[in-house]
């Protein structure tokens, strides 16, 4: 065998990979992408993002399934056009600090006009500095190589788990995806189609609705799920969550005694930093609202750590006092509002559409003063 030919057989195939992996970078595979996962979710408000129909974007609302329930985005959007301004909703479910950080470059990149908005999360986000291997589907739509190291400190990557060769390489991110394709390619491609059909831009300003509410389950305490996993008729997501409670609980930490420790664990650090450096780098003429969203009374009894809403308030406040952002803390907004608890919720995360409507009629009057008035609080 010539050399030559030694030299392409092991040439040749890192090219074809190489070349394979630019693709999927460039966005090659969002057009067959699932539109139910997570990456689709992201590549739908990409593509709402990138209309020509929205001509301008003046704020968004950056966040997890918590603000995507939780807040009414249709008022929102009617508070902003009052001002001849366009405020849009880009929550999706799943999103963590790594994709709030992702997302805002891309924005700049995209949408430099943009002059601020809301980042709305919860004191669990600020529990720890990443959110598992699944935050690495929504990212992917958004993130370039610029972005490798910034997902690597969120998903580090570990040569024995192969969920986590995604955060270095957009095949491994794509890997099920196409796997599940190529298993059912017809089915998908009809819910393509259907998706395509929707106005493109009418993501950015719907709301979501959760119907009903938990007084027959209640959001208390642990027995809520107790009461969830003893009845045949309760529905499968919520068995689903306190599956996900209950993992939570076993491995919480008492973050009341680590703020104590010097110096502080290392996570804790990691955590601050990341998040802190985050924040300071958003690039909007106006600093950004920071709500920390309501939250059920078993994440903050049982199933949260003692101490974690003061360690998250360690995290932001800072920030809020040297006015890089304005916090507004929510964590505890339905124990003063006279009704049961579980009016409030639609399951243990998400309010239930009068949980959204209280909330949000609290809420708008404060956000529209702060972002579409900039002449009553000028940023810092």
């Amino acid at each position: 065998m010539s050399r030559t030919r030694q030299i392409l057989i092991v040439v040749l195939p890192l090219f074809l990979v190489a070349a394979v992996e630019l693709l999927f970078r460039l966005g090659a595979w969002e057009p067959v992408a699932e539109p139910r996962s997570h990456a689709g979710r992201s590549i739908e408000v990409k593509r709402s993002l990138l209309s020509a129909s929205l001509s301008k974007l003046d704020f968004v609302t950056l966040g997890s399934s918590r603000p995507e329930y939780g807040l009414d985005h249709e008022l929102i959007a009617d508070a902003a056009r009052k001002h001849g301004m366009v405020h849009a909703n880009l929550s999706m479910p799943g999103t963590h600090w790594m994709t709030i950080g992702v997302l805002s470059d891309w924005l700049e990149q995209h949408h430099p006009e943009i002059e601020g908005g809301v980042i709305a999360l919860s004191v669990q986000d600020l529990a720890w500095y990443g959110n598992g291997y699944y935050e690495l589907g929504i990212v992917q739509p958004f993130r370039t190589a610029s972005e490798d190291a910034w997902v690597a400190a969120h998903v580090p990557f570990e040569a024995s788990k192969i969920e986590s060769f995604g955060s270095r390489l957009a095949l491994f991110a794509w890997r099920e995806d196409i796997r599940a394709f190529l298993s059912d390619p017809f089915s998908r491609l009809n819910r393509i189609r259907k998706k395509s059909a929707r106005d493109e831009t009418e993501r950015l300003f719907q709301k979501f609705e959760l119907p009903g509410n938990m007084c027959k389950w209640h959001v208390a305490t642990l027995a809520s799920c107790d009461a969830v996993e003893a009845a045949v008729e309760s529905l499968p997501g919520l068995r689903s969550q306190c599956s996900q409670i209950r993992t939570t609980l076993a491995s919480r930490q008492d973050y009341a005694r680590l703020r104590r420790e010097s110096p502080e664990p290392e996570f804790m650090v990691r955590t601050r930093e990341l998040v802190q450096g985050q924040l300071r780098s958003i690039q909007w003429p106006r600093r950004p609202i920071v709500i920390l969203m309501p939250t059920a009374r078993i994440w903050r009894s049982d199933a949260n750590a003692d101490g974690l809403h003061q360690w998250a308030l360690d995290v932001l406040q800072p920030l809020a006092s040297d006015g890089t952002i304005q916090l507004i803390d929510a964590t505890n907004f339905f124990d003063s509002r006279g009704a049961e608890e579980c009016l409030y919720f639609g399951d243990f995360y998400h309010q239930s559409v009068l949980g959204r409507n209280v909330f949000s009629e609290w809420l708008i009057p404060r956000v529209s003063d702060v972002l579409y008035a900039p002449a009553q609080h000028p940023a810092p």
